[in-house]
């Protein structure tokens, strides 16, 4: 093959037959970083994420090169003499082989698979033919995959969080799920009965016992050296050993925040846009492709939101990382690099957040556009038919603003443009509605010029209700938002809670375009001081859980009231729980 160079020696027992002297393999141009092997082939994992293969494999399509290679059916026995790439593959970073199938992750977290599915070991959710391509598992799709393992036909898939799936043969409850009885699974499943505690790593021995390394969240790191000095010296009298200790975890901290980067690296969205005054070397200077405004205009919110979930996992990872160094000697340096990767995700998520507000804001507008009844141009003579018009409008223009009140904004600019569209609408309700008194009167009929604004009252009041810590909580169950502990949770509530009413304030300090010269001001201040007695009840909530949680752990060793507990009014003193 043009091009090609050393790759790798090979010698010993190789399925069915016996190699005694190695010989050298050189087939493939370029370092390769892997290869697995079959019973007539071989598929290779080139440095820079190409995969290769060649050989003999008629039957389950292990190749992943389909069955026409170069316009040629490939037929029974046939072999394919020169490594060919496989095209629907790129950037992967790991391959494994099993018993009739291939597995392959790239480095965006995406996992492939291809070969026999006979034990649904493809986890492509239904019985199929050999593959002969590789195949996305879509079940996957949501999660940021960091490592994969094959045990024959059953196949492992670890998350960025700690969440380990697996799928394919079940026998003798290989999978390790908690419905034994199935012999074969073909979804990613996850595997509830490892707990709560997340897995850093899969090993599997002896190609069948499988191994998940996990850390416990209270576990306590074992002391590097202890075995070399123990008996000899205390940890006061030596220093040597806080100082292994620290390059140690400065090399694991290293390799893990480098694997991080490079998932990171390898998610779209979120990244700086290439400006336009940037120099050369600014532009360079950065491993990840440059971003730019119209591919986030135009993306689908979805990879968006999936987006922001993989750069959440990363977050989540790296501030676990943090806290096991919290009070370790001779970490500053792993806490400076930790951090420093905590605040690139921080800024990367806020970024993907930030857009989409932006994006649902910007949809909101569309529709306005889309209304029918703007199409009419004269309503003709008949009130009543002006009214019934008017009055269709009204209500499609109600619900575009009930939808931008409920987008969540993260910064300055997208609240500021929330609160312009809230203006605006509202603006036009009352106009919609001052034409509706003003058409009633014109008919001799009831009508009140001051309703339109009062109505505009009345919904802000009404939106005040929906900002109460218990429509929040079952927001966050719903949403299965996890917490570390139960006064974490609540402070995110009060803080939620807080922010959104304090953005319905801000709607009511531009008094100019919020406020109605025929509406007494007396509304407004009312308006102004419920919204800051649910700001302190939401804080004297949370004050006086603390004070409760704290009496009962002195007063008993067993228990306090949970997040829970506390939403429903259960084992607790007067706390003001339908008081938002």
């Amino acid at each position: 093959m043009a091009g090609a160079q050393p790759n790798f020696y090979l010698w010993g027992a190789w399925k069915a037959r016996t190699i005694k002297e190695p010989f050298l393999t050189k087939k493939v141009p370029g370092q390769l970083k892997k290869i697995v092997l079959g019973d007539t082939f071989i598929i290779g994992l080139k440095e820079k994420g190409q995969v290769v293969s060649w050989g003999k494999d008629a039957k389950n399509g292990c190749l992943g090169l389909g069955k026409t290679v170069d316009n040629k059916k490939l037929t029974e026995g046939e072999s394919v003499e020169a490594p060919i790439d496989v095209k629907e593959l790129k950037n992967v970073a790991d391959i494994q082989m099993g018993s009739e199938h291939v597995v392959a992750l790239t480095t965006c977290g995406a996992v492939y698979c291809w070969g026999s599915n006979r034990l649904g070991q493809l986890g492509i959710g239904k019985e199929a033919e050999p593959l002969w391509k590789p195949t996305k598992v879509e079940a996957l799709q949501s999660e940021q995959i960091m490592q994969i393992a094959v045990v024959r036909n059953s196949t492992f898939a670890l998350s960025i969080s700690g969440v380990v799936y697996a799928w394919g043969d079940n026998k003798d409850n290989t999978l390790g799920l908690e419905t034994p009885q199935l012999e074969t699974v073909r979804e990613p499943r996850r595997l509830s009965l490892l707990g709560e505690m997340r897995v850093r790593k899969i090993d599997i021995f002896e190609g069948r016992t499988i191994i998940a390394h996990v850390r416990a969240p209270d576990a306590e790191e074992e002391m590097y050296g202890a075995t070399d000095f123990a008996g000899t010296h205390n940890e006061e009298d030596s220093p040597e050993i806080d100082i292994f200790k620290g390059i140690d975890m400065m090399r694991e901290a290293m390799e893990k925040t480098q694997e991080w980067w490079n998932h990171l690296l390898s998610i779209k969205h979120g990244q700086p846009y290439d400006m336009p005054h940037d120099s050369p070397d600014i532009r360079n200077a950065t491993e990840a492709a440059p971003a730019n405004v119209s591919e986030d205009l135009d993306v689908d919110p979805e990879k968006l939101h999936r987006a922001e979930r993989h750069l959440d996992a990363l977050l989540t990872a790296a501030v676990f990382e943090l806290k096991l160094t919290q009070n370790q000697p001779g970490t500053r340096n792993v806490k400076f690099i930790i951090c420093m990767f905590i605040d690139e995700c921080r800024l990367r998520r806020e970024k993907v957040q930030r857009t989409i507000s932006a994006r649902q804001l910007s949809d909101a507008k569309r529709k306005m556009q889309d209304i029918s009844a703007y199409s009419v141009t004269d309503f003709g003579a008949n009130a009543n038919e002006e009214i019934r018009k008017i009055i269709a409008v009204t209500k499609d223009l109600q619900q575009v603003l009930d939808i931008v009140k409920h987008v969540h904004t993260v910064d300055v600019m997208s609240s500021e443009l929330k609160c312009t569209l809230v203006e605006c609408l509202e603006c036009k309700l009352q106009l919609h509605d001052t034409r509706v008194e003003l058409l009633k009167a014109a008919e001799s009929k009831p009508s009140d010029p001051m309703l339109p604004a009062l109505r505009i009252i009345k919904g802000r009041w009404n939106t005040l209700k929906h900002f109460s810590l218990y429509a929040l909580y079952l927001e966050c169950e719903n949403k299965k938002i996890e917490f570390m502990n139960d006064d974490d949770h609540l402070r995110y509530l009060v803080n939620a809670s807080n922010e959104q009413i304090d953005q319905m304030l801000q709607v009511d300090r531009d008094r100019i375009i919020s406020h109605d010269t025929l509406v007494p001001a007396l509304c407004y201040d009312l308006l102004r001081e419920n919204a800051e007695l649910r700001k302190m009840t939401n804080a004297y909530q949370l004050h006086v859980l603390m004070l409760h949680k704290e009496k009962n752990l002195k007063s008993r060793d067993s228990g306090h009231p949970s997040i829970a507990e506390v939403m429903a009014g259960k084992d607790r003193p007067h706390m003001l729980s339908d008081a938002n």
